[in-house]
């Protein structure tokens, strides 16, 4: 649950109870040192185009957030005027990864574990004063919860974000569901060959 905070004139972050058992999962799955997974840029491409598709055609961002002390964007697509050209290394080009937990959505689909369509990110109280929403112009955003099913511990979110108010159904709220399982299993698969809690 959230709570007003009148210091800061936000709404605080939610409490993040599976803190410490994430922590653990990830170090266990060699993930501890968060690094941009070049596999996890091209899910986030693809999660991206395909709701794109399903929207109407507006550029968004896809974007796969494991969520510790800090969001870490481990993959973020690529937009499409980038594409084809040399951006350096393979993947999404060189961008700002990180944000606090204090800005964005994802620590609310945490807390929410499911899904989280917001048509317009202003409908939604707690938005005002949202980093997120006025450094990167975001007016709409999708997420669904990363859940790693033996543990129904919860690594992060897969997200996208658009500059336009748009109205999220059932078809593409199911594809932000695909999205973050395959987010998942695309980390599982990065992990060591050992057996994992």
């Amino acid at each position: 649950m959230t709570t007003y905070n009148s210091t800061t004139g936000r709404h605080d972050a939610p409490l993040d109870r599976e803190l410490p058992q994430r922590l653990a999962l990830l170090e266990e799955l060699g993930l501890s040192e968060l690094r941009p997974v070049p596999e996890l840029d091209a899910l986030a491409t693809r999660f991206a185009d395909a709701a794109s598709a399903l929207t109407g055609g507006q550029e968004l961002t896809g974007i796969v957030n494991i969520i510790t002390d800090v969001q870490f964007f481990a993959g973020l697509s690529t937009p499409r005027a980038a594409r084809g050209h040399s951006t350096g290394r393979a993947g999404a080009p060189d961008t700002q990864r990180t944000m606090s937990r204090t800005e964005g959505w994802c620590v609310f689909v945490l807390d929410r574990r499911k899904a989280f369509p917001l048509n317009n990110v202003l409908d939604y109280p707690r938005s005002a004063g949202n980093g997120a929403m006025h450094k990167l112009g975001v007016k709409t955003y999708l997420g669904a919860p990363m859940i790693h099913q033996p543990t129904g511990i919860i690594l992060g979110a897969a997200c996208v974000i658009g500059r336009q108010e748009t109205q999220w159904d059932r078809e593409t709220v199911d594809l932000s569901k695909d999205f973050a399982q395959e987010a998942v299993a695309e980390l599982v698969a990065q992990a060591p060959r050992r057996t994992l809690i």
